[in-house]
């Protein structure tokens, strides 16, 4: 009783140390969580501020320019004088702060009087919530921030508005500036510094205005709903917010920050959200690394006290060889009990294990070493190195080994033994058991195929060691066509495409044999031959012995995402109309241009083009008339460059051609005047219709006319408008007494004669 009670103190004592040590490094696992998660919050606060700063000083910027324009309005408005300077000072504001795209002066009917875009003057804009809730409110310190709302090009703006009073304090009208959404997404874009960071700018009535990258329809819905940790803030408004947004994304939890902006010193009639969100598993990927390894470590610490343990008990409470027999005897069932004679080399076996090796105990030769025969060369010399480690070592023996018995069946066989020392510590016998587990290991590895091949929901085939397909699952139907029949017994090249060489299949298997896995995305074959992309998934599955029993695929159809990427892409850098490269690729390709010129020394050319008398072909045969002349003037534009260079499309009905390379300016004189004739002769439009419109382009040259992007655009746009100022219908370079002219001035009746270009913004 007392012997038992030690022994049960030990056990207990050494719970107790493995308790205690898993429960610290539990702890520690869940401080360094919370760290990471702490640390990261305090980066995403850190990128909103940024972004709240940058933004509050943009609005403090034109809340001043606001007040600028409403203390020189009347100035403006006294004189023809004065309207021109009004026109050249919004020019100016337009040049001098890159997030604003318009400002404009309306008068209390809605009608745009100053405006640094020509088109818009004399149009109507009184229903619009910029002019609507100023009128309502008269309200002349509010800084009015309205929804987004779509222009007619499809973009979404936001618009800041001050209020206009005459002097008998009635409505005379707003001042606006439309904020520039390509200055917010580069002001977004800037503060993301992982791919899995969402940065989203938010109206305060719940609008979301511009996302980098973009949220697709179902992510608005969910970001906006009523019991969102978005709809929770923005009724509150606090000044900065973060938690676990499982209440924002139903099928994702994010790490958020949110802030809200509406700086103390500007009366706000609404605020602006901040949100930035980052996915979890890259932020803690290396503490889920840290897990494992732990876990792992503190597994084999277990199982190595246990062990250790119960090798420590079993050498205390097992002295001598017979109780050794018994234990064994009594312990299993369909064991067999063998003795190996060290002196003399006999063996002892009992009855199971003749039955165990089919052998008949009756031809037996004189030492019972019969079975050796039973064994491949490989399997009885990992039999003998076995037995020489253990009576070296004095070591357990335990050994799963193949034979073939004299019936033809091939059987797998576990021996177990201990090695007996005389009183002297010579090793004398080895005592041991033999049991058949050809069954178990059998049910084994079907266990492990299961396991492997139907977890998961994708398309999945098994293969055993030969490459030869053993099962697949429905979705592998659905996916391929092949039912279970026609792929069963087949290789899995029954669905290979033919779109890779050899090569790469010579490649994927030399991973596969050192690293037991492989995925990557290959093309394959349904069977009616239709081929589509497809994300594959090999998994090696080994026995015991580190042997390769079966292979286990999955398939995943990819087409989807890879037409979705292509179209994102497509979206993002090219005009949906005319399919020319947009301001954001055209800025890019200038950015690369200019850098290697610097580096060559070389020369390019950049030339801003604005078609004159587009409007009317609005106004006269309809916007359907206008889109398909814009398609047919970016044609033309395109056969009038070289392949090396960029046509692109930048606004309703202005164009940018960029030429990366030049030997002289003569060579941009050619290609304006090439495009100056082009647009001359008339176009027949696909509805029926002939029309004949004309151009105003700038030109400027690298290096004479600016070192970089920004300067080489001022001064082609500066040029266009000196081309269209002088009467428009030519080309002009620009040259630094551009910069000084006289505004131009606008017809008597702008809206009736002036050809005016498709209104940009609103």
């Amino acid at each position: 009783m007392k012997r038992l009670t030690q022994h049960a103190q030990v056990w207990l004592l050494l719970a107790f140390a493995l308790a205690a040590v898993g429960a610290l490094m539990g702890l520690g696992l869940a401080d360094e969580h919370q760290r990471i998660q702490t640390h990261e919050l305090e980066r995403l606060s850190t990128q909103a501020k940024a972004i709240e700063a940058n933004l509050t000083r943009q609005l403090s910027a034109i809340q001043r320019s606001l007040m600028s324009i409403q203390n020189a309005l009347p100035r403006w408005q006294s004189s023809t004088a004065g309207w021109q300077e009004g026109q050249q000072t919004l020019r100016n504001m337009e040049i001098a702060m890159p997030s604003v795209r318009t400002f404009a002066v309306l008068d209390a009917q809605g009608n745009v009087t100053f405006s640094n875009r020509d088109e818009l003057l004399g149009r109507n804009f009184y229903q619009r919530d910029y002019v609507q809730v100023p009128l309502k409110t008269l309200d002349p310190k509010l800084l009015y921030v309205s929804p987004p709302y779509q222009s007619v090009l499809n973009t979404y703006l936001i618009s800041l508005t001050r209020l206009l009073l005459d002097d008998a304090g009635q409505f005379a009208g707003v001042v606006v500036a439309s904020m520039d959404p390509i200055d917010l997404d580069i002001l977004l874009d800037s503060v993301r510094y992982s791919d899995d960071m969402q940065a989203i700018l938010v109206h305060g009535d719940g609008m979301i205005f511009r996302s980098a990258p973009a949220l697709d329809a179902a992510a608005e819905q969910a970001l906006l709903a009523p019991n969102t940790l978005l709809g929770q803030h923005l009724r509150q408004h606090p000044a900065a917010s973060h938690m676990n947004d499982e209440q924002v994304f139903n099928t994702d939890q994010r790490l958020s920050v949110m802030r809200t902006i509406l700086p103390a010193a500007l009366v706000m009639n609404k605020p602006l959200e901040v949100i930035l969100t980052r996915a979890p598993e890259p932020i803690f990927a290396t503490w889920y690394g840290d897990v494992l390894m732990r876990v792992g470590a503190y597994l084999a610490l277990v199982f190595i006290s246990l062990f250790g343990m119960s090798l420590y008990q079993r050498q205390r409470t097992q002295k001598a060889v017979a109780a050794k027999r018994l234990k064994l005897a009594t312990e299993t069932s369909g064991v067999g009990i063998w003795e190996f004679d060290l002196i003399n080399k006999n063996y002892q076996w009992d009855q199971t294990m003749f039955t165990l090796f089919g052998v008949d105990p009756k031809t037996a030769s004189a030492r019972n070493d019969d079975w050796i025969k039973l064994l491949t060369p490989p399997e009885l010399q990992r039999m003998r190195e076995a037995t020489r480690a253990t009576i070296r070592d004095n070591k357990p023996f335990s050994l799963t080994f193949q034979l073939t018995r004299p019936d033809g069946q091939v059987r797998s066989m576990h021996n177990r033994a201990a090695l007996h020392t005389d009183d002297r510590g010579v090793p004398r016998r080895l005592i041991g058991a033999s049991e058949d587990v050809t069954q178990r290991m059998a049910q084994e590895a079907e266990l492990r195929v299961a396991a492997a091949a139907f977890e998961s929901h994708e398309s999945t085939l098994i293969t055993n060691a030969q490459v030869e397909i053993l099962r697949v699952n429905t979705a592998f139907t659905a996916l391929f066509g092949y039912t279970a029949e026609e792929a069963v017994g087949r290789n899995p090249r029954l669905v290979k495409s033919g779109r890779h060489d050899a090569d790469f299949y010579v490649a994927m298997w030399a991973k596969l044999v050192s690293h037991h896995s492989w995925q990557g995305e290959v093309w394959n074959v349904r069977k009616d031959g239709e081929e589509f992309p497809c994300w594959l998934c090999i998994t090696a599955v080994r026995d015991d012995a580190g042997l390769v029993t079966h292979y286990v695929a999955t398939h995943t159809d990819i087409t989807l995402r890879k037409a979705t990427e292509d179209e994102i892409k497509r979206l993002a850098f090219f005009d949906p109309l005319t399919t020319l490269p947009n301001r954001r690729l055209l800025t890019d390709r200038l950015h690369q241009a200019v850098t290697k010129v610097k580096r060559e020394q070389g020369h390019l050319a950049l030339i801003f083009v604005d078609l004159d008398k587009f409007k009317p072909v609005n106004d006269r045969h309809g916007h359907a008339a206008g889109d398909q002349l814009l398609q047919a003037v970016a044609h033309r534009l395109s056969t009038c460059v070289r392949e090396s260079d960029t046509v692109a499309r930048v606004g309703g009905d202005e164009f940018v051609v960029l030429l990366t390379s030049i030997n002289q300016p003569q060579d941009a004189m050619q290609v304006a005047q090439k495009i100056h004739a082009s647009l001359r002769v008339p176009f027949h439009l696909p509805i029926g219709q002939s029309v004949q419109i004309s151009s105003s382009a700038g030109v400027a040259l690298y290096p004479e006319h600016g070192l970089n992007e920004a300067s080489l655009s001022r001064h082609a746009d500066v040029a266009m408008y000196a081309a269209k100022a002088a009467g428009r219908d030519q080309y002009m370079v620009y040259q630094p007494t551009l910069d000084h002219a006289e505004p131009m001035t606008m017809p008597e009746t702008p809206t009736a004669q002036a050809p005016q270009p498709r209104p940009r913004l609103e």
